[in-house]
């Protein structure tokens, strides 16, 4: 039954929400009780529905949220407590330097090389403030991995990192990086160009090129 179809004596479903939950004034309460109990139909409908309907949210268990979520979280608290003038203060951008490519460098004795990496590439970059790695693989079709790991040189920055791959196709974004500054993006398509990753405080960027014999993949 639609809202123009309901009785206009059977309690709207604001009210009916507010009886079950227990948060009307007792008069208002008590008429919302005299129809359900004279066994309105609509209103016994949605009685039952929001009861079912709490039962299941009270029986679904909480989900812990990613790790870079509490992080964030207990940034901008502080931020706020430290009575900061604002919360999205510009972020310090970081265009990190490539130290290391396995397409074309040699890979020491001991390490991945060429022989038990095809179908990977290794990267490695550094800036002032960390140093980023990365390994790329092709999954399938037009999409590649990237696994990586941020190496900060100060303790005391926030470790957890969420990174995004952007380009003409869109962006993927992944929000499963923990403590130890890890995190995996997958099934980024072939045509991105740019891989930024992000504490909050500070981004870095390095270029993609995931595409072809340029890419080694």
């Amino acid at each position: 039954m639609s809202p123009a179809e309901r009785d206009d004596a059977s309690p709207d479903f604001p009210i009916l929400v507010d009886w079950v939950e227990g948060r009307l004034d007792p008069a208002t309460a008590a008429g919302v009780s005299e129809a359900v109990r004279a066994g309105d139909p609509q209103a016994t409908a949605d009685v039952e529905w929001l009861r079912g309907f709490l039962d299941l949210a009270h029986a679904m268990p909480l989900h812990k949220p990613p790790p870079i979520i509490s992080q964030n979280l207990c940034r901008y608290y502080g931020r706020w407590s430290r009575a900061r003038a604002t919360l999205d203060h510009p972020r310090l951008e970081l265009n990190a330097s490539l130290l290391f490519d396995s397409r074309l460098d040699l890979a020491p004795v001991g390490v991945r090389g060429p022989n038990d990496s095809e179908g990977f590439v290794h990267l490695a970059y550094t800036t002032d403030r960390a140093d980023l790695v990365l390994d790329i693989s092709l999954v399938g079709g037009r999409v590649a991995r990237l696994d990586g790991q941020v190496l900060l040189t100060d303790d005391d920055q926030a470790p957890i990192f969420e990174a995004v791959a952007a380009g003409p196709s869109g962006a993927r974004r992944t929000v499963d990086g923990d403590a130890l500054g890890y995190f995996c993006l997958t099934d980024v398509p072939e045509d991105a160009t740019e891989l930024r990753v992000t504490n909050g405080d500070m981004a870095i960027v390095v270029p993609l090129d995931l595409r072809g014999e340029d890419s080694g993949l």
